[in-house]
């Protein structure tokens, strides 16, 4: 019979040693062998029974890794991070990015999910292709919508949170509403003999009060079959080899279906391409001070990518194919982002109607950089072809091209 197991307090033995007293405690012999301690023996210190290998194993391989870290990882050079400083840099991918990005597949449900609280969502419903969703385009949005203020415009800001300032008229409501109108500029009538149309005018104007203006950041692009063999780059100051060529097109074949245009043959890159996007921003800016009908502002480029991404068989004959460039705020404040976006759906969904297989890809490509698209609502950046296309080929795109925004005109699918 197994005897009961019962709870025994622990045994405390006390041994005070005074230095320097020589007299023993009449008891000493008893404790000693109370503890467990035979005199006869010398005094050995406390061993374990069993030596703990995995512990020792753990710490030796820890103190290894971290050596091999330490003596083979070279140092990082450049400024130190702070702890936090993951925080807002770009290159960092947020909960919803990534889960936005697996829902990719599902983009019908995720469309629904998104039209009950942001109604920007419901333009997109007119495309069959996806595109790029840019969070926090998206989420500015939505913060606008709900608060009803443009939240990167401080004039509006002020406005609401100071209510006197909205009888105070802008400087922009003033020049307008009580300044006479400024004489035309000289520059507005230059004129370049080398230029096709309009006998050689920098701003050609065909119609009253255009409503689509034109012009060309890149303006020296050209396209390898009407160069000599011997150039050494797709770029040309003949203007007519280049997209000035085929910006002048696309005005011509819209004046022709009775909408009036504008176009800016200033050339953007006469200090060189890096530039050349700062001075198309005074190009653009001036014509929008000009010519303030203008609600659909074009910027007209080329590619450079190979040849069978940029042509398609269009009813039967070879064309340059078509892209819709749209710059979002998710870098830079871009306001007009959902308007241009806008436009650009409806733009894409008539030119499938009218010529299945013109787009590149999806049709519209949303970059992160703005493009000068903060300018204005209604302003594009549209890829027409690319460097190995003849002008042939871009003379019928941009035929199709001109049909689909007088299409867009025609309905009114423009910011206004």
């Amino acid at each position: 019979m197994r005897r009961p197991f019962r709870w025994r307090l622990p045994r405390v033995i006390w041994i005070h040693w005074t230095p320097g007293r020589s007299k023993r405690p009449k008891d000493w012999k008893r404790r000693l062998r109370v503890a467990g301690i035979d005199r006869e023996k010398p005094f050995q210190p406390f061993l374990p029974k069993r030596i703990p290998w995995t512990s020792l194993g753990l710490y030796a391989g820890v103190l290894g890794l971290a050596g091999i870290i330490f003596f083979n990882v070279p140092a990082r050079t450049g400024p130190a991070l702070p702890v936090t400083g993951h925080v807002g840099i770009p290159t960092k991918t947020s909960w919803l990015s990534r889960n936005l990005e697996k829902w990719k597949n599902n983009r019908s449900t995720l469309i629904s999910w998104l039209d009950q609280g942001l109604p920007l969502a419901k333009i997109s419903k007119e495309s069959s292709h996806p595109f790029s969703w840019h969070i926090r385009s998206i989420i500015m949005t939505a913060l606008a919508d709900i608060s009803g203020i443009e939240l990167n415009s401080l004039e509006r800001i002020l406005r609401t949170e100071i209510p006197a300032l909205s009888q105070v008229p802008s400087r922009v409501e003033g020049l307008t509403a009580h300044s006479r109108p400024l004489p035309r500029p000289k520059e507005q009538d230059a004129i370049d003999a080398n230029l096709p149309g309009d006998q050689g005018r920098v701003w050609a104007e065909l119609g009253a009060k255009p409503l689509v203006g034109i012009y060309q950041t890149h303006s020296h692009e050209a396209f390898w079959p009407a160069l000599p063999k011997n150039s050494p780059t797709a770029y040309s100051t003949d203007w007519s080899k280049t997209v000035v060529q085929v910006g002048w097109w696309l005005a011509q074949d819209l004046n022709n279906r009775g909408i009036a245009v504008v176009q800016s043959r200033v050339d953007n890159m006469s200090q060189g391409l890096l530039p050349s996007y700062n001075e198309s921003y005074h190009t653009a800016k001036r014509l929008l001070k000009w010519y303030p009908t203008v609600h659909i502002l074009l910027d007209i480029h080329r590619s450079d990518k190979p040849l069978d991404e940029t042509t398609a068989v269009i009813h039967g004959v070879k064309t340059a194919r078509i892209l819709l460039i749209v710059g979002s705020n998710k870098l830079l404040p871009n306001p007009y982002w959902h308007q241009n976006l806008e436009l650009a759906i409806h733009i894409a969904h008539h030119l499938r109607s009218i010529a299945p297989g013109i787009l590149q890809g999806d049709g519209i490509d949303m970059v992160p950089y703005r493009y000068n698209q903060q300018l204005a609502p209604g302003d594009l950046l549209i890829e027409i072809g690319g460097a190995y296309n003849t002008l042939a080929e871009e003379r019928y795109a941009v035929n199709d091209l001109a049909k689909a925004i007088s299409q867009v005109i025609h309905d009114k699918q423009y910011p206004s």
